[in-house]
């Protein structure tokens, strides 16, 4: 069964090597990119569910607490498991999207290596190991 990934993230690159990790893998997920939160939020509401939502913290013009608490607090919206995509390990960031409702949060790597090691990681765990609704 293919899954869906909704992404949120503005930045190209960060764009790019994602969906050439997923072609390297032969991952069998649909992803569709937005680059900023208002885009996401429509897209959530005008598209069939997803199957995860992975969204970066710093997000425009709302970011990803302020993501994550519409989300969260929208009935037919709260059960899609939501991973947030951080760039520092803060741990006050970490605890401020587990209290607004992140089901992971990870820190983005910062070789190609470990890159494509943390992809294949959370494709493995998120599609392979958990169950989803």
């Amino acid at each position: 069964m293919r899954r869906t990934i909704l992404m949120l993230e503005h930045d190209d690159d960060d764009r790019y090597i994602t969906q050439a990790v997923l072609d390297e893998t032969k991952a069998d997920v649909s992803i569709s990119f937005v680059s900023n939160s208002t885009e996401f939020l429509q897209k959530l509401e005008a598209t069939n569910k997803p199957d995860l939502l992975l969204m970066t913290y710093r997000a425009s013009p709302l970011n990803a607490i302020e993501v994550l608490k519409r989300v969260k607090g929208a009935a037919h919206l709260k059960s899609i498991p939501a991973v947030v995509l951080s760039g520092l390990s803060n741990p006050a960031i970490v605890l401020e999207c587990y209290e607004a409702g992140a089901s992971s949060v990870i820190i983005k790597p910062s070789s190609e290596r470990d890159t494509t090691e943390k992809i294949t990681t959370f494709l493995k765990y998120w599609f392979k190991t958990v169950e989803l609704p």
